[in-house]
């Protein structure tokens, strides 16, 4: 070894430059997040179990949906003339008159196939904005769909992407019906009629979720609603 190589005896060298340990061990998922607030996320709490859940694929709640939606056609149909006749009274009589003559299956099933879109979209919208993820959305002949399958929301916002398309498009409705014209209106009402009364699945789930304690985590597992709750430690 050279000169500059050597240590001099009772000399005591510390040395700095040496790497940290490193933690070889996973990390574990937090029980809950560091402000205390659950949040929409794509890994359930290590603590939480599933608690409950809702099978969509009920016979006995297929049926029950599809005859309260039936019902709902009705019912909403006369809310929804209603509130035209309140907002255009003179032009009333005509759009009624319209509505009666101009109503063909083709144009019937137009305007449903284009709910049906805006109704799953504005699904979609609610499930971007909580996770900033591109929300599933498909289509065939018989539904459509939009879901966020990997994702976990708290009940605040399961309610609140429950209830978008029939609140938003309702209200956007409301404020265009005075400002379109007479046959517009027509096809405007049976929009919100078929809307509304189409909800009655989202409004099941709506009021299935706000039955749950409130601090749980809800996924939307296609034909089935999970509940996740907290363990008592």
């Amino acid at each position: 070894m050279g000169k500059g190589g050597s240590i001099a005896p009772g000399q005591v060298y510390i040395l700095t430059d040496l790497p940290e340990p490193v933690d070889l061990a996973p990390a574990e998922p937090q029980s809950v997040p560091e402000n205390g607030r659950l949040q929409a996320t794509k890994t359930l709490p290590a603590n939480f179990t599933l608690y409950h859940s809702l099978d969509l694929a009920n016979r006995n709640l297929i049926i029950g949906m599809n005859v309260t939606g039936i019902l709902l056609l009705f019912v909403f149909g006369w809310l929804f003339w209603g509130m035209a006749a309140l907002l255009t009274p003179q032009l009333f009589w005509l759009q009624l008159q319209i509505f009666l003559g101009t109503m063909r299956i083709p144009t019937v099933l137009l305007i449903i196939a284009l709910v049906v879109l805006l109704h799953e979209l504005c699904h979609a919208l609610f499930f971007w904005l909580f996770s900033r993820e591109r929300p599933h959305i498909g289509f065939n002949l018989l539904y459509a769909y939009a879901a966020a399958p990997d994702w976990y929301f708290t009940r605040r916002q399961f309610v609140l992407i429950g209830l978008a398309p029939v609140l938003l498009l309702t209200l956007v409705g409301f404020i265009a019906l005075p400002w379109v014209s007479v046959v517009t209106t027509a096809h405007l009402v049976l929009a919100l009629t078929v809307n509304a009364a189409g909800a009655i699945g989202d409004c099941i789930v709506v009021i299935w979720a706000l039955g749950q304690p409130a601090h749980i985590m809800l996924r939307d597992e296609g034909t089935a609603v999970s509940a996740y709750k907290a363990r008592k430690l």
